[in-house]
């Protein structure tokens, strides 16, 4: 926690200063020249008094009035049942409410997190429309003082020093831009939440339909999906009577146990597999979701909530059904009219989510803003569940303010009644992204200039200049890169070297200028620009088939890893951080240098650029694009491992392609077997040897696969690989094609190659 230098030993807050921080929708706020006085030279000259009927969100108010202000001057506060002579009374909640205050908040709205602050020569009052609101309006009166929760724990805590406090006369009412406003991480720090003012409905989870496990397959299949001819668990028969009938009774039996909860959260399951019944087919408004590359089955899941609905009405008629809008269901329905209790909450995964959706370099928001303006014409209420990180990445500089700032705005004006949004919590990356997402939430107007510069000068003290610099640069690098990948497959994009060099020498500076406190945020934001520049290290070298550099790198990302775990909070997500470079990047490193090891030299690395084509009518493998001899047919050159074919022009593309390359096979492989080694592709393949077929990929995505392609090899000539590649599934990233980078190696003698992954596939 950081205590301000002594030059900021007086605090008087001018009108100036109120309006930063409040909202649009807050009452003009008034003052008179006089100021009260708090304490003076560390000594209280005010009491804060609180009903003895205290709610306990105003109690805790109280505390932490108490607690602040104490850390602020060293004086101590009491806290006391009614005003004392000669202090200035600071009353909250029940205490400091009276009529015209009440009054006042009801005139701007009725959102139960509203609050009134009242400051006269008579003393200060602090109530809301219920205690939590009161919380709210002790936070803003403290954060006028100077505290500051930019990130949670006492790291993110600012904390200002002086022995004198004063506070301008003012009269204010704040009520939020939306009523609902969280993130996941939200409800994983709750305390700086609180401070955030988070709170408000918070969106139920809404993948399943209730009443029906996949435990019931057995006893009952034909209530599962139609697929293939069979029926499989993975997704409901919803136009079976029987499952509409018991999804009804299911919602009544949550309503009755959960009276207080307005919704309840239904969908399909995370996934595909949705059922090709005759019935439910007829049910769909016949369009194509080209993102998830299936049929729309949001007029099918409409029709069900509406049975749903309709089937609950006569004991809670006022009860809502919440779900998401996402994967082949984002779409509005063609056919059915939704009842005006369905709530949609966006959830565009199959979208880019690098970009603001006002942004011009990508059409894909554009598109997302569309969707949100489409659904808000047709149903009352609709709740944002975007994703404000990187998705599936290990916890690299990621910076998404200028998103933020540009589609929190447009989400009040396109009529988001809230917001709960996955995050990773990675604070070593994205504090200013989230603590200005929170500010956005609370007040869409908010001045995101002014609180930007606020946190510069706050947290980082002397080092604000160089600070600004460094996440100006780092968030203006990914809103202006045309690069739209998921998880960090872009990061060498978004930051080419000359970026980074730039950046290391504003946080060199920082480091100069930081001391104390200071110094410990700057290295936070520095340590998790090492673990960037080590990635796109191990990326660099792994992509040019130097896998012990790559392996080199890789061994020092996760030392760096494991520093940024080591704070409280975290400064990557614990979890994910791991799990992300586990499946995305590690093993095709590891085991690329293991090969290497085995192979003591005897390599034949595969160049990063292929010759290409997509095949949407899968007719390649019957007109031979398999042989050896030249061949026509519009080829291009595509990269693979240093670039997603989504980075080439192929973004949305899912079906299958080819890809051809030649390449010369050392003399000294003659005699020895030899290996074809590939790092990953996304998601399956089929692989030729001069013409030979030498194997079929395992089909889980971005993992390492290899085969015995001795007998197919010419050593000592050029030799060419062909490869059949299918990319169906939509895997949220966006990638497709080969992915990273293929050798042949010999091992020597007594090495033995790893091949677990062979589950003896076929290719569709």
């Amino acid at each position: 926690m950081q205590f301000f230098p002594l030059r900021y030993r007086l605090f008087t807050y001018a009108l100036a200063a109120v309006c930063l921080v409040s909202p649009a929708q807050s009452s003009p706020a008034t003052q008179n020249s006089s100021a009260l006085s708090l304490v003076e030279n560390a000594q209280a000259r005010s009491v804060i008094v609180l009903s003895p009927n205290a709610a306990k969100p105003e109690q805790q108010a109280a505390r932490e009035l108490q607690e602040y202000l104490q850390k602020i001057s060293g004086a101590k506060i009491e806290i006391a049942a009614r005003a004392q002579a000669g202090r200035v009374p600071i009353r909250l909640g029940q205490a400091a409410a009276t009529p015209q205050l009440l009054q006042a908040i009801k005139e701007r709205g009725s959102d139960p997190a509203s609050f009134a602050l009242n400051v006269e020569a008579d003393g200060i009052r602090i109530t809301g429309i219920t205690p939590e609101a009161t919380q709210f309006g002790a936070y803003e009166l403290l954060e006028q003082l100077g505290v500051r929760w930019f990130m949670p724990g006492d790291l993110g805590t600012v904390v200002p020093q002086s022995k004198t406090i004063r506070v301008a006369q003012q009269w204010m009412v704040q009520t939020p831009s939306f009523t609902g406003r969280w993130t996941h991480g939200g409800t994983r720090f709750p305390e700086w939440a609180k401070h955030m003012r988070m709170g408000g409905p918070y969106f139920p989870s809404a993948h399943g339909v209730p009443g029906i496990k996949k435990t019931d397959f057995e006893r009952h299949p034909e209530y599962f999906a139609l697929v293939g001819g069979q029926r499989n668990a993975r997704q409901l028969d919803i136009s079976n009577p029987a499952v509409v009938k018991i999804a009804i009774e299911a919602t009544k039996q949550y309503f009755r146990k959960n009276p207080e909860q307005p919704w309840i959260g239904m969908g399909p399951n995370d996934g595909s597999g949705f059922c090709e019944c005759q019935r439910c087919l007829a049910l769909d408004g016949g369009d194509w979701d080209p993102f998830s590359n299936q049929r729309s089955v949001t007029d099918r899941y409409v029709w069900l909530f509406n049975q749903i609905l309709d089937g609950i009405k006569d004991e809670f008629p006022d009860k809502k059904i919440g779900f998401y809008s996402y994967h082949s269901y984002q779409q509005v329905p063609v056919k059915t009219k939704p009842n005006p209790r369905i709530v949609p909450a966006f959830a565009p995964i199959s979208l880019c989510r690098v970009h603001g959706m006002n942004n011009p370099i990508c059409p894909e928001r554009s598109y997302y803003k569309t969707l949100m303006k489409e659904w808000g014409e047709i149903v009352p209420e609709v709740y944002e569940r975007s994703y404000w990180y990187n998705l599936a990445d290990p916890g690299f500089p990621f910076s998404q303010v200028h998103r933020v700032r540009d589609e929190i705005p447009a989400g009040h004006d396109l009529g988001i009644k809230g917001w709960r949004v996955e995050t990773a919590d990675h604070w070593g990356s994205q504090t200013p992204t989230l603590y200005i997402a929170a500010k956005l939430m609370w007040n869409h107007n908010a001045d995101v200039d002014a609180l930007l510069a606020d946190f510069y000068e706050k947290y980082f003290g002397p080092a604000q200049q160089p600070m600004a610099r460094y996440f100006t640069l780092m968030d203006a690098a990914v809103r202006d890169a045309d690069f739209h990948t998921g998880s960090s497959h872009n990061m060498p994009q978004f930051y080419p070297a000359a970026v980074r060099k730039q950046a290391r020498r504003e946080l060199a500076m920082a480091a100069t200028q930081a001391k104390g406190v200071y110094g410990e945020r700057v290295k936070m934001f520095q340590t998790t620009f090492d673990y960037l520049e080590a990635f796109i290290a191990m990326l660099e070298n792994r992509n040019r088939a130097d896998f012990v550099a790559a392996q080199k790198e890789l061994t020092c990302l996760d030392a760096l890893q494991k520093q940024l775990v080591s704070y409280n909070p975290p400064l990557i997500n614990p979890r994910g951080s791991v799990a992300h470079l586990k499946r995305f990047f590690r093993e095709p490193v590891e085991e690329g240098f293991t090969r290497v090891q085995m192979a003591k030299g005897n390599m034949a690395p595969l160049r990063d650029e292929w010759q290409f084509q997509i095949d949407p009518q899968k007719i390649g493998e019957a007109i031979g694009l398999w042989r050896t001899t030249a061949l026509g047919g519009n080829w291009q050159n595509l990269k693979t491992s240093s670039l997603s074919w989504s980075d080439q022009g192929l973004r949305g593309y899912k079906g299958e392609a080819w890809y051809r390359q030649e390449v010369s096979i050392p003399p000294s492989f003659a005699g020895k077997k030899v290996f074809l080694w590939f790092g990953g592709v996304d998601e399956k393949a089929k692989v030729w040897v001069n013409g030979q077929e030498v194997g079929i990929s395992h089909g889980a995505a971005f993992l390492p696969f290899e085969f015995d392609a001795t007998a197919a090899v010419k050593p000592g000539q050029k030799n060419v690989v062909a490869v059949r590649l299918l990319n169906e599934r939509v895997n949220e990233l966006g990638t497709g094609g080969i992915t990273a980078p293929a050798m042949f190696y010999v091992p020597t003698a007594n090495a033995k190659p790893d091949n677990a992954r062979d589950l003896s596939p076929t290719f569709p």
